[in-house]
């Protein structure tokens, strides 16, 4: 007999299909092995090579055109990874009050070297230590995911 027009077979297959679905979503979907190197090597790289850029002199506009077209092409390439790696369910979790404070550390230590060295010495420590942070962030989220903790907000 069947309720409201279903079949009770398809009943079934449709609740087996929902515990699949909330089975597979609860999963931890860890961050691949090579991602937190690759990340942050690109964003380092890129804002690195774009502060070299500034200080490169005026006469040597090719060189320096071919190195900001580098350092653009290795920030476009952090932006695709980390897009095609991140927004996947469970991947990186939003982090709590301390864990994002942390993440300003690059950004304000780059803000005092803007000061006595103008826009290459702000490019250059958000280069390098940007880079850094985000390398130790994603480490530790891809070992917290491995843990299982992925996609839980444990930081």
């Amino acid at each position: 007999m069947s309720v409201h027009g279903i079949a009770p077979e398809d009943a079934l297959a449709s609740l087996r299909t929902a515990h699949r679905a909330r089975a597979a979503a609860r999963r931890p979907n860890p961050l691949p092995p090579w991602y937190p190197a690759t990340a942050a090597g690109l964003f380092g790289a890129g804002f690195a090579g774009t502060g070299v850029s500034a200080l490169l002199p005026e006469r040597l506009w090719l060189a320096t055109a071919l190195v900001q077209l580098a350092a653009a092409l290795l920030l476009v390439g952090h932006v695709v990874v980390s897009h095609r790696v991140e927004h996947r369910p469970g991947i990186v979790p939003t982090l709590s009050y301390p864990g994002a404070a942390l993440q300003l550390l690059p950004l304000l230590a780059a803000g005092a070297l803007a000061l006595p060295f103008g826009l290459p010495g702000f490019l250059l420590a958000l280069g390098l230590t940007g880079g850094l942070t985000h390398f130790l962030l994603l480490r530790r989220k891809r070992a917290t995911g491995a843990a299982g903790t992925a996609g839980t907000g444990a930081a």
